[in-house]
């Protein structure tokens, strides 16, 4: 009986094997949509260099900007924080005193103060909803707040560039720490794809260095100049490309320089920009993907500047 058993099991797998060879295969897949490429992304865009003004009427100057993840765009202006929309007319949106930097984080609008409400003059960081205008002290006590950044590890960084040197780290129930003292005059921070550096530029030092911070788990190792500037340059806003780019505003210079963090090469990418400030990637179906938007600390201006490439996380 064993013998039988297995005499047939044997047949039955020789038939099934034979009647599936004489089967047609199931049709693969289609192909996939391939990704874009940075040449796709960017065929419709601005020239690589080439500048406009895209809106005006900034009385006083704007410093900071940022896009929200849904692709609206704001820019602080001297104690207020103005919506901007493409056809470049713009509107008050909330008022925080001594406003510097901005960055989005956590559905709401981060911003640098030099005054953080506490009396004394000393900076923190507000945050805003902009769509009823409130505003509360997100965290106290970081002199000389000037730049907010989002970490791959979702905490801020927070340069002070004009107070301690130092750059803190700042969690989402405000809680303030020290992150790194070895960078001088720090000012716009960038962070590698991947997580493993932060790009910090330095403004009122002669040279001027743009700093490469090694991270691992979240935690600054010891930072090395990637590149540097002489005097009348005043590097300040950064902004990442796609490839990895560092892209800063050269406040003094009037120009938006690129970096690539492999080599330290350096190159101007733009000039013309006067003043130029804070610089972010546009964001969103209405705004360039591959232009960097830049305001102007001292003139009524804000720029866009064609990067050739998109920014920093798209697709």
């Amino acid at each position: 009986m064993t013998g039988t058993v297995e005499g047939v099991s044997r047949y039955a797998v020789l038939v099934l094997a034979a009647g599936l060879a004489g089967c047609p295969s199931a049709d693969p897949d289609p192909d996939p949509t391939p990704e874009p490429t940075p040449a796709d992304i960017c065929a419709d865009s601005m020239a690589a260099g080439s500048v406009r003004v895209f809106a005006t009427g900034f009385t006083g100057g704007t410093e900071g900007i940022t896009f929200s993840p849904d692709g609206r765009l704001f820019v602080s202006r001297g104690d207020v924080v103005e919506e901007v929309w493409p056809n470049g007319q713009h509107e008050e949106v909330a008022a925080v005193p001594a406003e510097v930097g901005l960055t989005w984080w956590n559905g709401e609008l981060i911003v640098a103060s030099g005054d953080a409400g506490t009396g004394d003059g000393v900076g923190g960081i507000y945050a805003v909803d902009v769509d009823s205008g409130d505003t509360r002290v997100l965290a106290t006590g970081i002199p000389g707040a000037n730049f907010p950044a989002v970490t791959p590890w979702d905490t801020l960084l927070v340069s002070t560039p004009g107070g301690d040197e130092e750059i803190v780290e700042v969690s989402d129930d405000g809680d303030v720490s020290l992150w790194t003292t070895g960078v001088s005059s720090p000012n716009g921070i960038g962070f590698a794809a991947d997580g493993s550096a932060a790009y910090v530029a330095s403004t009122f030092v002669n040279p001027a260095p743009l700093w490469e911070v090694p991270i691992e788990e979240g935690v600054a190792g010891t930072p090395t100049q990637l590149a540097s500037w002489g005097p009348g340059v005043a590097p300040d806003g950064v902004a990442m490309g796609q490839s990895g780019a560092v892209y800063i505003a050269q406040n003094l210079a009037g120009r938006i320089d690129r970096v690539d963090p492999a080599t330290g090469e350096e190159s101007a990418l733009a000039e013309g920009v006067q003043f130029a400030a804070s610089a972010a990637f546009g964001v969103g179906d209405d705004w360039d993907p591959c232009a960097i938007y830049v305001t102007s600390l001292f003139s009524e201006e804000l720029y866009v500047v064609g990067a050739g490439e998109p920014g920093q996380g798209m697709p």
